[in-house]
């Protein structure tokens, strides 16, 4: 551990420890290059690794911290530089001056539930601009969200965030009791639902004033989260109640997506509204089949002009946007379909034993926000998905994220994007990605051509993806 005024990579002069917790420590430090001031987090080396596997955590931290260095959004605390130094990672990070969620928890006790959704609004913004770039931030949790003087709040410490089902908290580094989903406590690969989970349960421990699964045990509180049930949030009334247990869930597949979490707290956040469809009624909830209905948004006022809400009151299942015939033709092959959670659908080819391909389709519907109306909601999400993408352009470590480039003829706007992983130990093989997003009035539809095993030579077959895009399209205007 560094000593004051320490001096990193001849640059960061450490002046003060402003927090330590399982994944690092914490310090406020001087760019004195820049002469600004940064916070520095010094992340945890487990105990207990060979050289080979120190060295290999810390390419992993350093990759993953640079990937993070791409994300932006308001809510997003910036990752700026990331440097090795005594055989460990640190990484700088900008210095925000607000309060964690879980100190002003602490002082303050529950947070009224208009206050908290209006929170999970702005952490849930940082978790799709990270899912979108294939990141997921695995540690959300109160500690982690950052309170201004106005009450906007911020999502920090992505310096651990990791890729899409990737084995990045393989050295157990990642996460805190009572704030990781069941399937990470089952070793699992990390999933957005897994950061939503998160994210249910920082919002429960908000409205709440104690965590769902609170126990005096660690172990203890591992258990409650693989097999118990938490109490139903009687502070945060039934809608808000609802969708905390919603995204609580077990079971993965059975969680909220984003855009039906952003729907529900959109609702929530803010003065009480003039007019409510009811989503989840108690008794549904109490009987732990708790289920988010696409429909509803919030009038502005009794006098106010409704927002145009577009085609689409809910959004079609994936499923049902692709026939069995057509799959089989894109796919060359007679792959199997499963549904594997709401607003995605999924058509599986074997090779062997292993999944060697998959089709994927998922589609939302975006809701009125305030004057804008549902398609204009959409077209605003589309073009954000779009800048976004296009930013996380390039190689780094074993990823090559191709360009943005528009598609033409497939719905009222399409983009499409290739990615490639190289697997580790090889320069020649590895994994492909084809993505095409699309708009259609207040619908977005996203069609992903994912391939394994695949020759660097080959990295690149966005013919399925598109052929695909055209037959969702062509089902959404029909």
């Amino acid at each position: 551990m560094p000593d004051d005024l320490y001096l990193l990579a001849g640059r960061y002069r450490l002046i003060e420890r402003l927090g330590q917790g399982g994944a690092g420590t914490v310090w406020r430090a001087i760019d004195e290059i820049l002469d600004r001031q940064v916070a520095v987090k010094q992340v945890r080396v487990p105990e207990g690794l060979s050289p080979h596997q120190r060295a290999e955590f810390a390419d992993m931290a350093i990759h993953e911290a640079r990937s993070a260095g791409r994300l932006r959004d308001p809510a997003i605390v910036l990752v700026h530089d990331v440097v090795l130094e005594g055989g460990r990672p640190w990484i700088i990070m900008d210095l925000v001056t607000g309060r964690s969620l879980d100190r002003v928890i602490k002082e303050q006790g529950p947070r009224p539930p208009a206050l908290v959704a209006a929170i999970g609004l702005r952490v849930l913004s940082a978790l799709e601009v990270a899912h979108a770039h294939g990141m997921v931030h695995q540690d959300v949790k109160p500690a982690n969200i950052l309170l201004d003087h106005d009450g906007s709040a911020c999502l920090t410490d992505f310096g651990i965030a990791t890729p899409m089902g990737g084995q990045g908290d393989r050295f157990g580094s990642a996460g805190s009791p009572g704030y990781m989903a069941p399937e990470r406590l089952n070793e699992e690969p990390s999933s957005p639902a897994s950061d939503l989970w998160s994210l249910g349960a920082s919002l429960y421990t908000a409205v709440e004033g104690r965590a769902p699964f609170e126990r005096e045990l660690p172990a203890a509180v591992a258990a409650a989260v693989l097999l118990h049930e938490p109490p139903f949030p009687v502070r945060a009334g039934r809608e808000l109640g609802g969708l905390l247990m919603a995204m609580l869930a077990k079971d993965p597949a059975a969680r909220p997506t984003a855009p039906q979490i952003r729907q529900a707290l959109s609702g929530l956040a803010g003065p009480a509204p003039a007019r409510r469809r009811r989503w989840w009624p108690v008794a549904a909830v109490l009987a732990g089949a708790v289920a988010l209905g696409a429909g509803g948004w919030y009038a502005a006022g009794a006098l106010a002009v409704e927002p145009e809400t577009g085609r689409f009151t809910e959004a079609p299942d994936p499923c049902t946007l692709i026939t069995e015939a057509q799959a089989a033709e894109i796919t060359k092959a007679q792959p199997v379909r499963t549904s594997t959670r709401p607003g995605e659908c999924q058509w599986l080819v074997r090779q062997g034993s292993t999944i060697g391909r998959r089709l994927i389709v998922r589609a939302w519907a975006e809701r009125p926000d305030g004057d804008l109306g549902g398609p204009q909601v959409a077209q605003r999400r589309f073009a954000s998905e779009k800048t976004s993408r296009a930013a996380a352009k390039g190689s780094e470590m074993r990823d090559i994220r191709g360009g943005v480039s528009d598609v033409k003829g497939v719905g009222e706007a399409a983009i499409l994007q290739n990615t490639f992983r190289l697997y580790i130990g090889t320069t020649s093989e590895g994994s492909s990605d084809s993505t095409i997003l699309l708009r259609t009035s207040n619908v977005l539809a996203e069609v992903v051509w994912h391939r394994e095993d695949v020759p660097v030579s080959a990295a690149a077959d966005k013919g399925p993806a598109v052929a695909a895009a055209r037959l969702v399209a062509a089902g959404l205007s029909g």
